[in-house]
């Protein structure tokens, strides 16, 4: 049978001699049997509670500013695909998501002119006006930090896990590595859906649709205490929800991750539904790891034979798995790195700003479906 809840594991447990190899094995079952784990006590290794205190905090100011401070730095004015988005203004699964969000970067300069256009979805972030959130820019700049420094700390426990020496996969990155965050709103549903066939998400019940990640790995913090909304599907079609673990960080396997190990750290379907109609708005914050956009290399050719095989029983069990569900980036190729998987997986989501700064690709785009 395929996963029917998320394992937990404490990172403190990955640095005590005694409880590292129990450790290792966990991270290996979780990255490869399901995709996603929620790790605890972290805190020696990246944000305290008073960061994500902090951070939450940020949130919910900035979502209640009025619509026209928000507008100011709205995605549509970013050729790099940072800023706010309107509620329902981005495209999963060919619904609107029932959110409104701000993605937030390592702050980068713009690309410099000649560079191949992939490069764009790295930039300088649109901040909101200091005198409007004036603790915004330094409790942001400070997360990213930490969360950064956390992402290095984990990456090395994934390689240990699946076999390969911690720096197994530090040639994927780059020096200054930018790495992207968002803050979420997701508003609790106006209504009750009268009916529900085979499971299928409604137009208002669709907080984000189902997808898998295209980064290196993601850590959601999940900032406000709703239950159910966040979910996870088994190789089954199962949806299994992912509720919150006190102190805890939700962590799920992207698609180049899964790219680069071939397939043996799995990319996990997931989705958000709306909060239930009086619970609130529900407040996510992901951070995701990424790679080098220039990265065009192979596949890492030295996992273990045990390894390999855990993944071929792992593929098994698969009887009900969407493979096709987005961009997907293959190392090896000689056509295309994968900046260029990404830039287009961000103009299929963001078609407003894609119609804006790039039109030719997104008629490409939308040519390929």
């Amino acid at each position: 049978m395929s996963f029917t809840q998320i394992p937990i594991l404490r990172l403190t447990d990955a640095f005590n001699t005694d409880t590292k190899p129990h450790f290792l094995n966990s991270l290996r079952d979780a990255l490869i049997n399901v995709g996603f784990l929620f790790i605890t006590n972290f805190e020696e290794h990246g944000p305290s509670k008073q960061d994500f205190e902090d951070i939450k905090t940020q949130a919910v100011e900035f979502f209640s500013l009025p619509d026209h401070i928000k507008d100011e730095c709205e995605m549509i004015n970013s050729p790099h695909f940072l800023g706010y988005t309107r509620l329902a203004n981005e495209i999963t699964g060919g619904k609107a998501d029932q959110r409104e969000q701000i993605d937030l970067a390592t702050e980068l300069p713009a690309p410099k002119k000649g560079e191949p256009l992939y490069k764009q979805i790295e930039g300088p972030n649109l901040w909101p006006r200091e005198e409007c959130a004036p603790k915004f820019r330094p409790v942001v700049s400070t997360y990213i930090k930490k969360m950064t420094q956390l992402s290095k700390k984990f990456r090395g426990l994934i390689c240990e896990a699946i076999g390969l020496p911690p720096n197994g996969l530090d040639s994927y990155f780059k020096e200054n590595q930018q790495c992207k965050m968002k803050l979420i709103a997701y508003p609790e549903k106006e209504y009750e859906a009268q009916s529900n066939i085979e499971g299928e998400t409604t137009e208002q019940e669709q907080g984000v649709g189902a997808h898998r990640d295209s980064d290196f790995f993601t850590f959601i913090y999940q900032a406000s205490g709703h239950k159910g909304s966040l979910q996870v599907q088994n190789f089954q079609g199962k949806w299994i929800p992912i509720d919150n673990v006190p102190g805890g960080l939700v962590v799920a396997v992207g698609q180049t991750l899964e790219a680069i190990t071939n397939g043996v750290c799995k990319a996990t379907i997931h989705k958000v539904t709306s909060p239930q109609r009086g619970s609130g708005t529900r407040l996510s914050i992901p951070f995701f790891q990424t790679i080098d956009l220039d990265a065009h290399k192979s596949f890492v050719s030295d996992i273990p034979q045990e390894i390999l095989v855990m993944k071929d029983k792992r593929d098994q069990l698969i009887t009900n798995w969407g493979s096709d569900i987005g961009f997907q980036f293959t190392p090896g190729t000689n056509d295309h790195p994968i900046g260029y998987a990404v830039f287009r997986n961000r103009i299929k989501s963001h078609q407003d700003v894609a119609a804006r700064w790039y039109p030719e690709v997104l008629k490409e785009v939308l040519h390929e479906g």
